[in-house]
């Protein structure tokens, strides 16, 4: 009869060291991300990572996303309809402006000084007010960029 010697198996610890095989790493990467490119997109990103001198393209990619500031930009329509009607208005001021001349020559052509004075008094005075309406617009436009660009600053 043979006896058969009982064999114990040890657990390793983490602390103890592998005899064989590369060195574990502390911060394992395990989350992926896939990137698909154009020929020209690739390219491109072939000549960065060169320039870049990094070990590997996700090491690159890892720094350039991770570590590169980013301006995120939301769209709002609401405000982008603001800005398309608020862009029309100089066109509308400068077409009331061509109207405004039209009429100055129509009335000192067709009535006398006098009466023509009297007739463009109340024009002139809708003219300040679109002005003053111009300038407040203005103001206003001003405070929204400024508000709007201390939301991207935070």
């Amino acid at each position: 009869m043979t006896d058969l010697k009982q064999t114990t198996v040890l657990k390793k610890t983490s602390t103890e060291k592998r005899k064989a095989g590369r060195p574990r790493k502390a911060n394992k990467k395990i989350h992926r991300v896939a990137v698909r490119f154009t020929e020209e997109e690739n390219i491109h990103f072939l000549t960065l990572f060169e320039r870049s001198e990094k070990k590997s393209h996700s090491e690159f990619l890892a720094d350039k996303v991770l570590n590169t500031p980013m301006k995120i930009i939301q769209y709002d329509k609401t405000l982008h309809d603001f800005i398309v009607k608020l862009s029309s208005f100089p066109a509308q001021v400068k077409a009331i402006g061509n109207n405004y001349d039209q009429v100055i020559k129509f009335l000192f052509k067709h009535l006398d000084e006098k009466k023509a004075r009297r007739l463009l008094y109340p024009l002139e005075k809708a003219i300040i007010e679109l002005v003053k309406a111009n300038h407040e617009v203005k103001q206003q436009i001003q405070q929204l960029l400024k508000y709007d660009c201390e939301d991207y600053r935070r």
